[in-house]
């Protein structure tokens, strides 16, 4: 061994030996002891009062809103309009997404029963995929017509989505369509911005959900509390106020923004655009939702 060699584990093993001592120094000191046993218990106590007010935060949320969800279409009253919250189609493996297709069937199924007369399909546009465009497809495939929906491309969160559906489309009464451990959140946000809403689950979707979205949804419900009460949050994207109307074909079908040479393709900046120019061009339907 060389003498750099034996002279860095001398250099150790005294490293070591003085921090042994200064161990057993400080724990030989009741004074010592006390104040790190007081600093634990704080820890413990503080960790679980956090806990217990998240858990008090979600049994709140879904006890406030648990008796407005129907997985029976018989039960819900008729509404004008259904919100359908937007989700890939392909989960994270690429497999379909069976969230997805319950939402677009139960959707198209509000609409071939008469519980709703349009869709405002709300979803993530954020230029390497695009929600609102992908449920427009499904539900044309199930039969919705083109001149029942309308999209909007800012709905990059339950809370934005909610949110906008009031502030921007004008709307105060519909039927949210997502499933039932996420409706919980969107009818909690949807009171609390003055929206009358109920939900609708298709009657085999399952009561619970695999471990990881009940977990993100555990503390999504948390965050939407602090955004309504704390943080006092805003939608990412807001904009001109552009009421929806439902008596006519024709004007529902320019706010779906699919007509007059526009690419769904196109970014939320350009479809944003189109509907300054449509707005500022005087354009109305006859009937208002406000």
């Amino acid at each position: 061994m060389s003498a750099e060699a034996g002279s860095g584990v001398r250099r150790d093993g005294v490293g070591a030996a003085l921090a042994d001592a200064m161990k057993a120094a400080v724990l030989s000191s009741p004074r010592i002891r006390l104040r790190l046993y007081r600093l634990a218990r704080s820890m413990v106590t503080g960790v679980g009062l956090l806990l217990l007010s998240m858990l008090a935060m979600n049994a709140w949320l879904i006890s406030t809103t648990q008796t407005r969800i129907h997985d029976h279409i018989d039960r819900l009253a008729d509404y004008d309009v259904a919100l359908v919250l937007g989700t890939s189609p392909y989960t994270h493996s690429g497999a379909p997404n069976l969230l997805f297709k319950h939402r677009m069937l139960a959707a198209a199924r509000l609409y071939a029963d008469g519980k709703v007369n349009h869709l405002l399909v709300s979803g993530a546009n954020p230029g390497y995929y695009n929600e609102p465009q992908e449920m427009y497809q499904a539900l044309r495939r199930l039969g919705v017509p083109h001149a029942a929906m309308t999209l909007d491309f800012a709905g990059y969160s339950t809370f934005d989505s909610i949110v906008r559906s009031r502030r921007i489309f004008g709307l105060d009464r519909y039927i949210v369509v997502s499933q039932r451990y996420h409706d919980y959140r969107a009818l909690f946000i949807a009171a609390q911005s003055g929206i009358d809403a109920s939900a609708y689950v298709l009657p085999q979707e399952d009561l619970r959900q695999s471990f990881l979205p009940e977990l993100r949804e555990y503390f999504a419900r948390v965050k939407a509390v602090l955004d309504l009460y704390a943080w006092q949050a805003r939608p990412r994207y807001l904009g001109p106020r552009v009421p929806m109307t439902l008596d006519d074909a024709h004007e529902s079908a320019a706010l779906a923004c699919w007509r007059d040479g526009y690419d769904p393709g196109q970014s939320m900046f350009a479809w944003r655009h189109y509907r300054n120019n449509r707005t500022s061009a005087g354009i109305s339907g006859k009937q208002t939702v406000e």
